[in-house]
């Protein structure tokens, strides 16, 4: 479970930005809260929203989270002289020479063996630009893992450039060899990991199960068809969509896939039609959950986060609240999974608490700004926060004109 993000100087973010998760002690005892894995007494949303107007940085909240930990996990396969990619400064003079900070706080195991612990990953990357290339190459300027198994952080790695500090629990020393071949352009772990360092395996595996449907700059432009070799080869996936298209009452009595000349394909059967449906003669809405299903369930089975962009679209708005109820439910969720997800649309404000609801908001000319619902000074546990939202009280609306 994610406790905290911080982001400073990574595309429309300038100044140092703080999404704090963690629950008040005055907020209700509800099904959204559930209690963190490394400390009982601190209760985390299991649903985030982030609202504003287009541009004004709510994918760059998501996609900041996404950089981090796929740098973590697969930067060891990047070019040797390769730039690292997806990091970007603040485009005005006096950021475009500073690092790009991010740093994320989260509940994690030192080993399968260990009890749960708050974990802080640290990444600086910083933006050497020359006069004779405007493209700058980047490498890491700072590099941390640390962990707080007893309420206190300690070191697990540190890094400072190329200069390399190790705890004792990550089992290897600065002077083992395997510590030469981490790059400029490379994750500690990635490198690690990639030559057998035990410790590392598990940390990038546990990465790996954030999922998400942000690729690179932006949300991925997948496709329902590009998910079923998945559902092909992992029909058990495919028997829970089926039952939850079946149950959210879209007509289909039936999915099958088929191999043919123009390569996979589905086959969906509807009540009362003599003939089937094929995959690109479905609604946007059947083939966008198809899309992102997957992720969700995964996430769901195993307690990791998921990390969503623009969650509202082509989707009903009453479904969304539905997919929101399969993270509160215990039976559903049992260890704990979390969503983050970006949308416009502000009726889903009156389906979530205040605590999971932040806002950015980016005035012309002037950097993105992130502030958390339960931050406005005055904002009430009231039944309709879109009609505030609407009424520009809350902030983050668009201005036209």
């Amino acid at each position: 479970m994610i406790h905290k993000i911080v982001i400073e100087n990574f595309f429309s973010v300038a100044d140092r930005q703080e999404i704090v998760l963690k629950a008040p002690g005055n907020a209700p005892d509800m099904p959204c809260f559930r209690p963190s894995h490394a400390d009982p007494d601190e209760r985390l949303p299991l649903v985030v929203g982030f609202f504003g107007p287009n541009a004004s940085g709510k994918s760059t909240i998501l996609r900041a989270v996404v950089a981090a930990t796929a740098f973590a996990r697969e930067s060891f396969t990047l070019p040797i002289d390769g730039t690292i990619p997806f990091f970007q400064p603040y485009m005005r003079k006096d950021w475009m020479r500073k690092p790009s900070i991010i740093e994320v706080e989260f509940d994690g195991h030192i080993s399968v063996d260990q009890p749960a612990s708050l974990f802080r990953y640290t990444l600086h990357i910083a933006h050497n630009f020359e006069s004779i290339n405007p493209s700058p190459f980047k490498t890491v300027a700072y590099e941390a893992l640390f962990h707080a198994p007893k309420g206190k952080f300690r070191k697990i790695f540190e890094r400072k450039g190329q200069g390399f500090s190790f705890g004792k629990e990550f089992g290897i020393t600065d002077s083992d060899p395997r510590v030469l071949s981490i790059r400029s352009n490379a994750s500690t772990i990635s490198t690690l990991a990639q030559l057998n360092h035990k410790q590392s395996m598990d940390f990038k595996s546990f990465l790996a199960g954030i999922k998400t449907n942000i690729a690179g700059y932006d949300r991925a432009q997948g496709h329902a068809n590009q998910m079923l070799p998945f559902y092909s080869e992992n029909p058990v996936y495919l028997e829970h969509l089926i039952q939850e298209l079946q149950r959210l009452d879209v007509g289909l009595e039936t999915m099958k896939i088929e191999q043919g000349n123009m390569g996979t394909n589905a086959m969906f059967k509807h009540v009362g039609l003599d003939m089937p449906i094929y995959m690109n003669e479905e609604s946007a809405g059947t083939r966008r959950f198809i899309e992102i299903f997957p992720r969700l369930q995964y996430v769901l089975e195993t307690g990791s986060v998921a990390l969503i962009d623009e969650l509202d679209m082509d989707l009903h708005p009453l479904l969304i609240p539905e997919l929101f109820r399969w993270f509160s439910d215990k039976q559903r969720n049992p260890h704990g999974a979390q969503l983050f997800f970006t949308a416009h649309n502000p009726a889903l404000l009156d389906e979530l608490e205040k605590e999971q609801i932040f806002f950015t908001e980016k005035p012309s000319g002037e950097p993105s700004r992130v502030y958390g619902a339960r931050d406005i000074k005055g904002l009430r546990r009231e039944p309709s926060l879109m009609k505030k939202y609407l009424g520009g009280e809350l902030g983050a609306v668009p201005h036209i004109g």
